[in-house]
């Protein structure tokens, strides 16, 4: 299976999702407190990931990013999709070259793609506004390996390892008010699920764990605009 055309297709599928949603939005609903003035919101955050080895309960935290589209349903309860994406390692290797051709670099990366169906609780209109969400969907963790020339150019591609599991979680944070339609958009939650497994880079040793636990919380600060 080629994962680049995998990942292409499945951000077109969210894309027609969101647009599908912010149609049936604009035409649905009556007026007033139940008849939202905009179809739905983006939100674009930086993440705080927290996880534990599996064998030995040791804490990692890494970097991620998270997108995510809330659709404004008449009432306080609204739909979405988040797809998030993490980083939990980077490592560069030389590796030697032959009589025939140039030197050539291998830099691998683990990679944390998510996906996830949200329910957000969301029924207040002021400055701030708070809410939780509960959220089921998939997760992975992929080796991504590319190898360049001497000159910088990628010479190759390719997924050799990875690994997928489902969860569920829940989240709770609020939206504060910036200007008209933007918000500061802060939230913590927890997800659980089957443990993740880590593959290792193919040319060297690694010292990061088997695994990761099923339980898995994160932290993550960012903008929402409102349409």
């Amino acid at each position: 299976m080629r994962f680049p055309t995998l990942f292409r297709l499945s951000g077109l599928l969210a894309l027609l999702l969101i647009l599908t949603d912010a149609q049936a939005q604009r035409r649905s609903g009556r007026g007033g407190f139940f008849q939202p003035q905009r179809p739905g919101a983006i939100e674009l955050s930086g993440a705080a990931l927290l996880s534990n080895d599996a064998a030995t309960a040791d804490l990692l935290v890494h970097p991620g990013v998270e997108l995510t589209w809330i659709g404004r349903a008449p009432g306080p309860i609204h739909t979405g999709i988040r797809l998030g994406l993490g980083q939990l390692d980077h490592t560069q290797s030389a590796a030697s070259s032959d009589a025939e051709s140039a030197d050539t670099e291998t830099r691998t990366r683990l990679l944390l793609p998510e996906v996830s169906s949200v329910l957000r609780l969301d029924p207040f209109r002021g400055g701030i506004r708070p809410f939780v969400e509960g959220e089921i969907g998939l997760a992975a963790s992929l080796l991504d390996e590319r190898t360049f020339d001497d000159q910088g150019q990628r010479t190759a591609y390719g997924i050799p390892a990875y690994d997928a599991t489902a969860h569920c979680g829940w989240a709770a944070g609020a939206r504060l008010r910036l200007g008209e339609g933007v918000f500061l958009a802060l939230r913590y939650g927890k997800r659980f699920g089957g443990a993740l497994d880590l593959p290792e880079p193919a040319q060297e040793p690694t010292v990061m764990p088997a695994q990761l636990d099923g339980q898995r919380s994160r932290a993550s600060a960012g903008f929402s605009f409102a349409f």
